[in-house]
C-alpha cells in the first residue's frame, strides 16, 4: 500500500475533473469514477479573475471586457474581463485514473473503542426500570468523560472516514444469487478493494435522475454563427441585453423574462443565445410547464435573430441549456465530532435500544464524514441566482482539498450565511413578472462595477448584503412598486419548491 494520500472522485464533470486534477497534482493517488468516462458542457463562462494561476493558458478560448445593455437600450462597458473556456482544454486535465464505472460515497471506521456501555452489557443489565434510572447516570457519565478528555472530541472522530465503491451489475439470476464465477470489485479479491476506503473522498456526482432539486431551472436556446454571417454592428460581446425583440410575441405576464447572450468563441464563430435566468419548472422530462419555457426561450431567439438581422439557416450549430438552478438541501460538508458517535447510541437496555442524543454537539459540528465533501454545482458551488459554478469551482479547488485532507469543513466559502442570502435572491427572481424583472437589472447595472463583481462572485455574506441595500436606492428611482415587491418576496420565507 502507498503511503501517498489517495483519493476517489465521484463523477467527472468539470468539478470532478478540476479537483481530481489538482489533487493528482499535489502527489495523490487519484482515481475518477463516472460511468460515461467525463462530460463537459458545450458553452462554459468564468470571469477572468476567478482564473488560477495553474490553469493552462490554452484553456482559455476567447477573453474580452463585455457590454451589458438594459431595457430601454442604455449600454456599459463593464470593468472585469470576461472568458469563455476551451472545454477540450479542460476536459484534458489529467494525471490520475479513470473507471467508466458509476460510485457511490460512504463511511468507513477504521478502528473503534470499545464502549463502557458495552462491558456493562457483557456484565448484564437490569430490567427496565433499571434500566430508566440508570440512563441518566449513563448519559452523564458519557458527557463528564468527554469533558475530561478536553478538545479531542470536538474535532473529526479518529474512528471515521471515507469510503467509496464501484457500483456493480446486478445478475438476474435464480434465487437472486451471483454467478459462480462472480467478484465483487469492492470485496475481497475484487479490483477496488484496495481503493474502498480512501484518505479523501469528493463527490462531485451533478444531477441524478432521482436527485432532489430546485425546482428552478436555467433554460436557454442558442446558435451558432460563423463571424462574417453576424453583422459587423452586432460583433460586439454582450453578456446581457434584456431588450424585448421588436418582433416578440405579445409578452405574457406568466412568462419570465428573457435576455440575449452574443460571445465570440474561440474559432471565428459567435454564439448567440436567448436565456431565461430562472424559471419555475420541475426536472420532470414531462412537466407542461418545462416545455411551455423551452417554446418560449425558441420564439424569443427567433425575434432576436431576426432584430439582429441574422439568418436563422447560416447557423453552423445549436446549444440547448436546461438544468436546475442547485439542489433542494445543500449538503452539509462540516464533518460531525467524535462526542457525535460517543452520543448516538445511548443504550437503552438488552436488546437493540437506543436513544440519539448526537444533537448536543451540531454546535460543533456537522452531519458530513470527515474526509469526506460534495464539490461543484450540487454541492453548493452553483450561484442560485445565476447559474455559474465552474469559475467558482476553478477559484476555490486548491483550499478545498486543503480542507478535505486536513479532515476539516469543505463547505464552500460564505457557508450557509452567504448560500441563504443567494437563495433569497433566487427566489425574488422567480417572484417577479418580465417587467419587474427588467426593471430589477436596469438597476443592478447602475451599480459600481466593484459592487456588481460583490454580487456575481463574491464570498462574503455581509458584503453580498451590503450590495442588496445598495441597490434599494436606484430600483426606488426606477419602480417603488418594484422594490416593495422585492422586500415582501425576500422577506416571505417561502422555499423554492423541490421536485
Amino acid at each position: 500500500m502507498s503511503s501517498r494520500i489517495r483519493a476517489v472522485v465521484l463523477g467527472l464533470g468539470p468539478a470532478g475533473r478540476v479537483a481530481a486534477h489538482r489533487a493528482a497534482a499535489r502527489g495523490w493517488e487519484v482515481i475518477a469514477l463516472d460511468p460515461a468516462g467525463g462530460s463537459m458542457p458545450s458553452t462554459v463562462g468564468a470571469w477572468a479573475p476567478q482564473l488560477p494561476a495553474w490553469l493552462p493558458g490554452n484553456a482559455v478560448a476567447s477573453r474580452f471586457r463585455p457590454t451589458v445593455i438594459t431595457s430601454d437600450g442604455r449600454r456599459r462597458l463593464l470593468d472585469d474581463d470576461y472568458v469563455v473556456l476551451d472545454t477540450a482544454v479542460l476536459a484534458g486535465l489529467g494525471g490520475f485514473a479513470v473507471r467508466e464505472d458509476p460510485g457511490m460515497g460512504a463511511v468507513t471506521v477504521r478502528f473503534s473503542f470499545r464502549a463502557e456501555e458495552e462491558e456493562a452489557a457483557e456484565e448484564g443489565v437490569g430490567g427496565d426500570d433499571e434500566v430508566c434510572a440508570g440512563l441518566l447516570d449513563r448519559t452523564r457519565d458519557r458527557l463528564a468523560a468527554a469533558l475530561a478528555r478536553g478538545r479531542g472530541l470536538l474535532r473529526p472522530d479518529p474512528a471515521e472516514g471515507p469510503g467509496a465503491s464501484v457500483i456493480h451489475e446486478f445478475f438476474d439470476v435464480d434465487g437472486d444469487g451471483f454467478p459462480a464465477d462472480f467478484v465483487d470489485p469492492n470485496g475481497p479479491g475484487g479490483d477496488f478493494e484496495a481503493w474502498t476506503a480512501p484518505d479523501v473522498v469528493v463527490d462531485a456526482i451533478g444531477v441524478t435522475p432521482y436527485a432532489a432539486v430546485l425546482d428552478a431551472r436555467q433554460i436557454a436556446r442558442g446558435q451558432i454563427f460563423r463571424e462574417e454571417d453576424v453583422p459587423a454592428e452586432h460583433r460586439v460581446p454582450v453578456l446581457m441585453d434584456f431588450r424585448a425583440p421588436e418582433g416578440a410575441d405579445a409578452e405574457s405576464t406568466t412568462l419570465p423574462a428573457t435576455f440575449s447572450y452574443r460571445l465570440p468563441l474561440c474559432d471565428g464563430t459567435w454564439l448567440i443565445e436567448e436565456t431565461i435566468l430562472a424559471g419555475r419548472a420541475s426536472s420532470d422530462p414531462d412537466d407542461p410547464r418545462r416545455a411551455e419555457l423551452h417554446d418560449h426561450v425558441r420564439r424569443r431567439q427567433a425575434s432576436r435573430l431576426a432584430d439582429l438581422g441574422i439568418d436563422p439557416a447560416a447557423a453552423i450549430g445549436e446549444e440547448t441549456v436546461d438544468f436546475p438552478l442547485g439542489p433542494w438541501r445543500l449538503p452539509d460538508n462540516r464533518p460531525r465530532v467524535a462526542l457525535a458517535n460517543r452520543l448516538k447510541l445511548i443504550p437503552l437496555g438488552r436488546g437493540d435500544r437506543f436513544l440519539d442524543l448526537s444533537f448536543l454537539t451540531r454546535p460543533f459540528g456537522g452531519d458530513g464524514i470527515p474526509g469526506y465533501g460534495h464539490f461543484g454545482a450540487m454541492g453548493g458551488w452553483m450561484h442560485p441566482a445565476t447559474g455559474y459554478s465552474v469559475g467558482s469551482v476553478l477559484a476555490d479547488v486548491d483550499r478545498f482539498l486543503d480542507r478535505l485532507e486536513t479532515r476539516s469543513d469543505g463547505s464552500p466559502p460564505g457557508g450557509w450565511p452567504l448560500a441563504w442570502l443567494r437563495r433569497r435572491g433566487l427566489h425574488v427572481l422567480l417572484g417577479f413578472d418580465p417587467h419587474q424583472t427588467r426593471e430589477f437589472f436596469d438597476a443592478f447595472f447602475t451599480l459600481p462595477d466593484s459592487a456588481i463583481r460583490e454580487f456575481l462572485t463574491g464570498t462574503s455574506a455581509p458584503k453580498t448584503m451590503a450590495v442588496m441595500f445598495r441597490l434599494a436606492l436606484p430600483l426606488a428611482r426606477k419602480n417603488p412598486a418594484t422594490l416593495v415587491k422585492l422586500l415582501a418576496v425576500f422577506a416571505d420565507g417561502k422555499p423554492v419548491a423541490p421536485h
